[in-house]
């Protein structure tokens, strides 16, 4: 076999082996944005446009934080009215994956403003409603920075006793600072 031949073919082996690598650990690509839930105020997008995807390949994923809200965090308890504990990090987190979960879910991304977790604040929409706003309702979030437009709601479940509004919590924000009730 000549030369030529034998590297041509090696090149295309290895181009071949890199192509099945990359497919095999960034996914197939995307045809539209997809979103998962990583936490109850955390998401990760695959942007349906980046590079990769024009040559078939998935892309890597996009860490976003939904805009002006602060949810319990996963491993949070709270307690009811009676001071029993309820898992109030698990149900938030349980109640945004559902949300997510709708066909129409979708996010309009910030890419100007990032926490400092490197998350791209975003404000996402499920059935036709805010998924922040949904969340503060639910008694499952508080507004937080600079969402003051879900401080009404947040007013509106306290008063109602929604969520975690109905017995004793440490907000979030504490809590991921070693604060306990």
């Amino acid at each position: 076999m000549n030369r030529r031949l034998r590297i041509g073919m090696t090149a295309a082996a290895v181009l071949g082996l890199a192509y099945g690598l990359g497919y095999f650990w960034l996914g197939p690509p995307a045809q539209s944005d997809r979103y998962a839930a990583v936490d109850s105020d955390t998401l990760e997008m695959v942007p349906a446009q980046c590079g990769l995807n024009r040559i078939g390949l998935g892309c890597r994923t996009q860490p976003l934080r939904l805009y002006g809200v602060d949810a319990f965090e996963n491993s949070q308890s709270c307690h009811d009215a009676q001071g029993k504990p309820w898992p109030c990090g698990a149900i938030a987190a349980a109640r945004l994956k559902e949300l997510v979960a709708k066909p129409d879910f979708s996010c309009q991304v910030d890419p100007e403003f990032l926490d400092r977790r490197s998350r791209e604040f975003s404000v996402c929409v499920s059935d036709g409603k805010d998924v922040g706003a949904a969340l503060v309702s639910e008694g499952l979030a508080f507004a937080y920075g600079r969402g003051a437009q879900y401080l009404p709601l947040e007013a509106k479940a306290k008063a109602d006793k929604r969520g975690a509004w109905a017995g004793a919590f440490v907000r979030p924000q504490f809590y991921r600072q070693g604060a306990t009730e």
